[in-house]
């Protein structure tokens, strides 16, 4: 591995310690600010927002981001089938339990949840990726980084030792997936709204899914990236040939 690579792990080490420390951060001064209670939640959530856009504004990524735009293609909505699939399987056939302080606000800071991860993760954190690594290697490493983000939850949560553990295998390769879609389509717009979607109905679910459909669901996720990336890496292969490599993003 070369010394560049390094540097962007490092990189993408910085940025997710840096976003818990802003959590930490809010959990601490929020109270000062008489918050409390299940709005803690949604005030740490406002200052990650806060500071991902700081970031992608610092590093001029917004144009690169795809947060404002509307269409890639069909090719592209479908490839986001199996994370909307995802999405559903939480709520149907159960349902959801609504609980304080209701799916209004639920919904809102879930959505901004949704929005700093992925504008941390699959553009900040990716496009860096993407200077130094092939397509596999940054989507790989980005993957790899956002389910070691959620070890945060031993700081926040009194979740078991088990359940963390689960839980960063799975957004690993929750976020395997979504790195690769959006590496290929630069399309972060849908992976904010299916990511505060399933962790909306994650989270609200009467009947939480049994563990050998999540492990399905992974294997799924990991699968999704591997055929949104093969185009790419079937041009890699081919790159004696005389291709223009904007013409084969224009595809896309």
């Amino acid at each position: 591995m070369n010394h560049d690579r390094w540097r962007a792990i490092g990189f993408g080490l910085g940025v997710h310690f840096l976003r818990f420390g802003v959590i930490m951060g809010a959990l601490a001064l929020a109270p000062l600010l008489g918050i409390s209670g299940w709005y803690l939640g949604l005030a740490a959530n406002v200052a990650c927002v806060v500071f991902a856009v700081v970031l992608v504004s610092v590093r001029g990524l917004w144009r690169r981001a795809g947060l404002f735009a509307l269409w890639r293609g069909r090719t592209a909505l479908l490839l986001l089938l199996p994370f909307v699939i995802e999405v559903l399987l939480w709520a149907v056939p159960g349902g959801l339990v609504e609980r304080p302080p209701g799916f209004g606000l639920w919904a809102l800071t879930l959505l901004m949840v949704g929005l700093n991860e992925e504008l941390i993760s699959r553009v900040v954190v990716l496009e860096r990726m993407r200077e130094s690594c092939g397509p596999v290697g940054a989507v790989a490493l980005t993957g790899a980084l956002f389910g070691l983000q959620h070890l945060s939850a031993f700081a926040t949560s009194n979740r078991t030792v088990d359940d963390v553990l689960l839980n960063v295998v799975v957004s690993a390769c929750y976020g395997i997936g979504l790195a690769a879609f959006q590496y290929r389509f630069r399309w972060v717009l849908p992976l904010v709204l299916v990511h505060g979607g399933a962790d909306f109905t994650t989270i609200l679910s009467a009947n939480p899914l049994p563990d050998a459909v999540v492990v399905i669901t992974c294997v799924a996720f990991v699968a999704t990236a591997a055929l949104t990336l093969r185009p790419l890496l079937g041009s890699r292969r081919n790159s004696s040939d005389d291709v223009d490599p904007r013409v084969i993003h224009s595809t896309y």
